[in-house]
Formats: C-alpha cells, structure tokens, sequence
C-alpha cells in the first residue's frame, strides 16, 4: 500500500479527480446537493454510495441526517447506475477510483473540499487494501432503493421527518461508538441507563422493548409518532415533564388523538401492522374494544422530554 500524496487542504480539484473515474465507490457519511450534481455531471458509468441515511422505511423516524432530494435526483440521473447503502454509524470518509483511494476526514460535500484544513491521503490500491474494507461496509450496510427516498420525501413534505444539521455520532467515555441521538437505538440504550431520569416509566417500556407481553413491536412506532408529534407541537414538552401516563393533560390528549388518527397508518410495525391497529378510538386508533397499545403510546409521550432534555437536543422542534 503506497502513499501517493497528502492533501492537508483539499481543495475542488480533488474533488473532481475522484469523480473522473468510470466507476468510483463512496463511504462518506454526508453529502451535498452540489457534490452529488458534479457526480451527475461527469462521466461515471457506475457509482456505489454509503451514507447515513434509515435503515427501516415502514415508519417516518422523526430526524434523518442527510437530505434524499439530491439523492434522489441522482437516482434518476443514473438508474441502475447508482447503488446506495444506509449506515447510520458511518464516521469514516473513503473514496475510490479504479485502482486508487483517498482517505480522510472531508465528507462527499463542496465544503469538505473547498480548501479548508482537512487531511485526505491518496493511495495506489493495487492491492485491494482500501476496496475490501468499502466491501465489508457495504455488506454491514442496508440497501436503499429510489422508491425508500421517495418515502422519505412523502414523510417531510407532510411534517412527520425533518433533516437536521450535521451531527457526528456521540462518543462515549470509553470511546465507543454510540447511536447517533434522537433515533430510536440511541432511545433504547437510554431507557436502559441507570441513573437516567423516571426509572419505573423507562424500565416498563424497555421491558417491552425486550418482548414483554409479547409487545415489542408496539415501541418503534410509538416512539417514533410521541418523536414527531412533540416536534410538531413543542410547547407541550415542559407541560409533559412531570405527567404521568395517567395524568397527561386533556388537550394534549385529545391532539395527539387526532394526530394518530391523520398519520398512524404511516407508522408500521416490524411485522406490518399499522400503528392505529394498536391503539384505541380513544386514542386516535382503530380498536373501538382495547388498545394495547395506548399505554405504550403514553409512557413514551411523557419519557421523550426527559430523553431529549438528558441528550441536550437543543435543535428539537
């Protein structure tokens, strides 16, 4: 493996060498529109992408990292093309081009390569080194069709997913690598830390998490909606804090009713079922008999302030 060159302020022009290949492979975890419509614009007959994007598409989760618009757009620019791949805990930056390899800390965007004090090295891969590690990526990663990026632009178009600003994943004291905050991954390792607050709550939804009552399929969408709902109507965060299951306020409630009851069909859970087939009428849902899923729902309403408070989400809402 030979070091070609060190780039300690890459600037456009490398950038647009790593894009003149026929075919390039790419895990970087953001991207730009103005970096995937150079790609659009060159020569390239084949193109592999890794990025940070969902790994599931039966629901809305609340933030994606990454805008699919451009994405999209590029899908139909290159059709078949274009191969692309989730990796939510995606940090590295790799880029590949025929029998060469650039690695570093610039993301796929034009600012990562707009002369800024980034570190991207180029090496000859005439040993596969470099390409057998995007490999082993891409088959830890989740493929994602251009029919999943539509789903994506459905769902912020209507309210239920919102692009945030970039984050890296949080590390943790030891170094490893945690879930990026505000997904339901990083939800479940929360509920499951001792000294967080309202342990009786948090311990009664990750018992379901770990299939009590055979209910752990209730949790995703009711995290996901209690997500979205919250940062749609975020003045009744605080008013939450202190609620109980039992003692949420009437309007609230009766908001939260009417928000099942417009977007739960686009909640699914692992094995289909749609979110207001859990619920009660009272609650929104289907079920004019039960609802088991109700008390799920309202647990994970009145935990999600806490959680969002103790992961300091500031951009919330």
């Amino acid at each position: 493996m030979e070091i070609e060159k060190v780039y300690s302020y890459p600037d456009p022009d490398v950038l647009n060498e790593i894009v003149s290949g026929a075919q390039i492979n790419v895990a970087s975890p953001f991207y730009s529109s103005a970096s995937l419509g150079l790609i659009a614009q060159s020569d390239i007959e084949k193109m592999a992408l890794i990025t940070r994007l969902p790994t599931q598409y039966i629901m809305p989760s609340a933030f994606i990292e990454n805008d699919p618009a451009p994405l999209a757009r590029l899908f139909r620019e290159m059709s078949d093309r274009l191969t692309v791949y989730a990796l939510p805990s995606l940090h590295a930056k790799l880029y590949l081009n025929d029998e060469v390899a650039w690695v570093g800390s610039a993301n796929l965007t034009l600012n990562g390569f707009s002369g800024k004090p980034e570190i991207v090295i180029r090496f000859r891969d005439t040993e596969r080194f470099w390409s057998d590690i995007f490999f082993n990526y891409s088959r830890n990663a989740k493929p994602v069709s251009c029919d999943d990026l539509a789903k994506l632009l459905k769902w912020i178009d209507i309210g239920l997913t919102k692009v945030r600003s970039q984050h890296n994943t949080a590390e943790k004291t030891s170094g490893e690598t945690a879930y990026a905050p505000l997904t339901f991954e990083d939800f479940v390792e929360w509920l499951a830390e001792p000294d967080q607050p309202r342990p009786a709550i948090r311990n009664h939804i990750l018992d379901r998490v770990n299939g009590k009552n055979f209910m752990s399929g209730h949790v995703p969408p009711a995290f996901h909606g209690a997500m979205a709902f919250l940062r749609l109507n975020s003045d009744y965060r605080t008013r939450l804090e202190t609620a109980t299951d039992r003692s949420i306020p009437a309007d609230i409630l009766a908001d939260f009713a009417s928000f099942v009851e417009e977007y739960g069909n686009e909640y699914r859970g692992p094995r289909g079922g749609y979110w207001r087939n859990y619920l009660s009428t009272r609650l929104g849902g289907a079920q004019s008999h039960g609802g088991a899923g109700d008390t799920v729902a309202k647990k994970c309403l009145v935990l999600i302030p806490a959680y969002i408070n103790t992961r300091q989400q500031a951009q919330f809402g």
